[in-house]
């Protein structure tokens, strides 16, 4: 409970990085496909109250080509994580961290970047949420290169994050891998995500000059190379 607190915490500051920190952490306890569908339901549940202050403010026209692409990588992504060995996945899942935490530190602008990429950007955001549970890191990448108003930004990455939690969770169920005892697991830990999230919105507030680049970029960084060590 007291990591799902620590990742709330990071995406109450920083506004992101909460599944891919839950699922980080939870893979040191439980099997890293329990960790990413535990992981994604908190982030769901969490982020769901946020959607109602980003209707008015969605990019209708990128939102739709992401979310199709998100669609298309679904069933890719169901795939790779029923075939993987255990160890693999966890050893995926640390090696998207890293390569996470490396483009949050890079602030790569790749300034040709269009919004006739989005289903790309959507595939590969969706493919990440399903199989490591981190879809933020690309989209936000993609988001941030393009020349859209920062509200536009944040109310189509909460939309669409909520989607593809939805529609990964939708697919967990159906190879079996999401069960009763991740559901109720899910929100025995909610608690805990909701106060964290509270937590670093207050840090936020007294500290709102801390880049990503020196909080969540090391966290992921760091917690992928222990999970590599004790793999």
């Amino acid at each position: 409970m007291t990591l799902i607190l620590f990742a709330g915490v990071v995406r109450g500051y920083s506004g992101f990085g909460f599944a891919i920190i839950a699922a980080l952490s939870l893979s040191f306890i439980v099997p890293p496909l329990q960790a990413v569908t535990i992981g994604i339901l908190l982030d769901f549940l969490s982020t769901f109250p946020l959607l109602k202050r980003s209707k008015s403010t969605i990019n209708i026209q990128l939102i739709t080509p992401l979310c199709i692409g998100m669609l298309v990588a679904v069933p890719f992504s169901l795939y790779f994580i029923s075939t993987i060995s255990e160890s693999g996945l966890k050893a995926f899942i640390a090696m998207m961290s890293l390569v996470a935490g490396t483009l949050i530190i890079c602030d790569f602008r790749l300034t040709w970047l269009h919004q006739r990429h989005a289903f790309w950007a959507g595939a590969i955001s969706g493919f990440s949420m399903t199989t490591t549970s981190s879809g933020g890191p690309p989209l936000v990448t993609y988001l941030m290169n393009l020349t859209i108003e920062t509200s536009e930004q944040r109310a189509t990455a909460i939309v669409f994050f909520l989607l593809s939690s939805a529609i990964s969770q939708i697919g967990f169920m159906w190879i079996g891998a999401f069960n009763q005892g991740s559901f109720i697991t899910g929100l025995w830990l909610l608690p805990a995500a909701l106060i964290g999230n509270l937590l670093g919105q207050k840090l936020y507030l007294s500290a709102p000059n801390l880049s990503a680049k020196t909080t969540t970029a090391p966290i992921l960084i760091g917690m992928a190379l222990l999970m590599l060590i004790s793999n």
